[in-house]
């Protein structure tokens, strides 16, 4: 990234790229591997500053600039905007943390990466400065391209029991990250296994997520609610390869053009308004909240059927091995939990008919 970069002229710089990823798709698919000079060019590019917090390098972008560029990097290679889309998530929402740890992680390298995993799985244990940590945490995508990992923990106490829902922060040398992606399709995101035993972790590094609250001195993309990007992380993936599918079939599937420009509306609509509430430092209310969450996972299953409709279109004469990679990412892709259309539409449903709902998160 240049000095004086801007998003839009970081969006340019990725669209610049998206032909040498489209080219390079088949080999990722074979390898399972997305070449690190990619990511390279991705940081020189500009695109993991656009979520990174500004007094970390980062640009305080528009995040419907993420969202394109991450939705055009999987139209182009579905395997390569998974993971260029995760390890850029995970930049964002860091500055509700300790500035400790963004020096530990930015400071000597600003082009530092983060996977994540936020399955409770690690367990962590009070002692004197800090907690023990260990615990495994499967798929974490973008493991073998990261040198920090951030997790979720429950903090028990001396009897065992859970005190705290935990997100803590380790690096790379207090992590062992073991080979175990073998998807379906994604073949090319590293979603390994990352395994910690017995480590120390400062407090500074671990926070608790029912008491996450952004410093309201903060730039307003920095206090979107978490689930926001973290659940689209999930979503424009899916949106890129119908777009690619579509693309590559003919004009007779009008419907699922239409579902997928629809979905992409209702996303920017949503965001924009979440962007709105912060920028007048209030909280998007649980309307909002609820509305945004059902139109992100209705936007990841039209996508899906985008897709299932061109394959089984035995009308046209389509890049079959291009359709047959695309098919296998989405199913693959459909797994995850941002994916869950029926557990997010009975949380909507409860609370459409007036019944409380506790966790408006996932």
């Amino acid at each position: 990234m240049t000095r004086g970069s801007t998003s839009q002229s970081v969006l340019s710089s990725v669209r610049d790229l998206l032909p040498e990823v489209a080219a390079a798709a088949a080999e990722v698919d074979r390898t399972g591997v997305v070449d690190r000079a990619v990511i390279t060019l991705l940081h020189d590019a500009g695109y993991f500053a656009l979520l990174q917090p500004p007094d970390f390098g980062g640009l305080d972008a528009d995040p419907d600039i993420y969202l394109t560029a991450t939705r055009e990097l999987s139209s182009a290679c579905m395997s390569t905007g998974w993971l260029a889309g995760w390890l850029a998530v995970n930049n964002w929402g860091l500055s509700v943390r300790d500035v400790r740890v963004l020096r530990e992680i930015w400071g000597a390298d600003p082009r530092a990466l983060l996977c994540s995993s936020y399955a409770p799985t690690g367990r962590l244990e009070r002692v004197p400065g800090g907690f023990r940590l260990s615990g495994r945490w499967a798929r974490c995508t973008g493991a073998p391209y990261a040198s920090w990992l951030s997790v979720a923990a429950l903090k028990v106490g001396a009897d065992g029991a859970a005190q705290d829902f935990m997100a803590v922060l380790v690096p790379r040398g207090d992590y062992t990250v073991q080979p175990t992606w073998n998807g379906l399709g994604l073949r090319g995101i590293g979603a390994d296994d990352v395994i910690v035993t017995d480590t120390f972790v400062p407090e500074y590094r671990a926070f608790s997520w029912l008491d996450m609250v952004p410093d309201a001195a903060l730039p307003a993309l920095q206090r979107l609610p978490q689930p926001t990007l973290y659940t689209l992380a999930g979503t424009m993936p899916l949106l890129g390869a119908a777009h690619r599918a579509l693309h590559a079939a003919s004009d007779a599937h009008v419907t699922a053009r239409a579902d997928v420009e629809l979905s992409m509306m209702q996303i920017r609509r949503n965001v924009a308004e979440q962007l709105d509430c912060v920028r007048g430092e209030r909280y998007p209310d649980a309307e909002l909240m609820l509305r945004t969450r059902r139109d992100q996972v209705m936007a990841a299953d039209r996508a899906l059927r985008a897709v299932e409709v061109v394959v089984d279109d035995a009308g046209i004469e389509p890049d079959e091995p291009l359709l047959e990679r695309i098919w296998r990412d989405v199913q693959t892709a459909r797994m995850h939990v941002a994916s869950n259309v029926e557990q997010v539409l009975t949380v909507v449903g409860r609370h459409s008919v007036g019944i409380a709902v506790d966790d408006l998160i996932w």
